[in-house]
């Protein structure tokens, strides 16, 4: 009886499916939907089956049967978490991409590395563009920090998308809950001193899967650094204020308060906003206001419209 539980990966064509570690995520689920819009061969190993503290059996399946891409959207995202639990965090979040990107490299497979806003400190107040200087301000950013370099270090033909303040349909989060207290008419409060980039899963995956799809198809992808975000600056207050006004409520429900309030271990950045201009002009990749980004999560979510009087 056959256990290895990459055997399914031998039935795809080789050099012409995308693999990609994460499934289960967020992310990782959109993608797997927009991947099948574009009709692309797809290999998705559950959690169960991905042992990222032993990476050997799907590396060696890598190396026998390599895919066009390897995107990696698995990561350790417990921000406070990531305080405690050091060596795991690193583990996941930089020493696991590094390995990838060797294998990645050695085998001329394309990796598409997704990171994060937090890579910055936050202290500025304008736009952060790739260019700029990075500073975590907590041990979650900073490791997401050292897989960057280490995937750049090891595969420079690799694809990095930072992105920030991710929201979809496929896991509850920050825009349900809103939605849910603000349809029954609750009182919440919400950071308004906090600013950030908020992130439609939709439209950061339907954005990986055609940069697959040039790859699969034998188009010229510029590798580096891009940032992939909702375009403009938001503060949970202000994404609290949109789905207000989406459901036809009453903003007043809305109380604003600071994030010096909240009790959290890890710092966070209180500016980490990403200029998405140059994922455009480069890969022809325009990213939509932080706005339609919201309306899209709550419609496919199956929430109406201004149906709430």
């Amino acid at each position: 009886m056959n256990t290895d539980p990459f055997m399914p990966l031998y039935d795809l064509p080789e050099r012409q499916y995308v693999l990609l570690l994460g499934a289960g995520g967020q992310l990782g689920q959109e993608c797997a939907a927009q991947l099948a819009k574009q009709g692309i061969s797809l290999f998705a190993p559950p959690r169960h089956d991905l042992d990222l503290v032993d990476l050997s059996p799907l590396l060696q399946a890598i190396k026998v049967h390599p895919p066009a891409v390897l995107i990696n959207a698995a990561a350790f995202t417990d921000v406070d978490g990531a305080e405690t639990l050091r060596t795991e965090a690193r583990q996941i979040n930089a020493d696991v991409p590094g390995l990838l990107a060797e294998v990645a490299a050695d085998m001329g497979v394309r990796l598409i590395h997704v990171s994060t806003d937090f890579v910055f400190s936050g202290e500025g107040t304008s736009p952060y563009f790739e260019s700029d200087k990075t500073g975590p301000v907590n041990w979650y950013g900073a490791t997401k920090r050292a897989g960057e370099r280490a995937v750049r270090m090891s595969a420079p033909e690799t694809v990095i998308l930072r992105t920030a303040w991710l929201h979809g349909r496929h896991r509850r989060c920050f825009v349900h809950a809103m939605a849910d207290k603000l349809a029954r008419g609750e009182q919440i409060s919400a950071v308004n001193d906090r600013f950030g980039s908020p992130t439609s899963a939709t439209m950061l995956a339907g954005h990986i899967a055609r940069i697959c799809s040039r790859i699969v198809q034998g188009d010229t992808v510029e590798a580096g650094i891009f940032h992939c975000a909702g375009v403009g600056a938001a503060s949970p207050f202000d994404m609290a204020s949109e789905i207000a006004r989406y459901l036809g409520v009453d903003e007043k429900l809305i109380t604003p308060v600071s994030a010096a309030n909240r009790n959290e271990i890890a710092a966070r950045p209180n500016f980490a906003v990403l200029d998405c201009s140059k994922i455009a002009r480069h890969l022809w990749l325009p990213c939509q206001p932080w706005q339609d980004g919201i309306h899209q999560t709550l419609t496919h979510s199956g929430i109406p419209e201004g149906k709430i009087a």
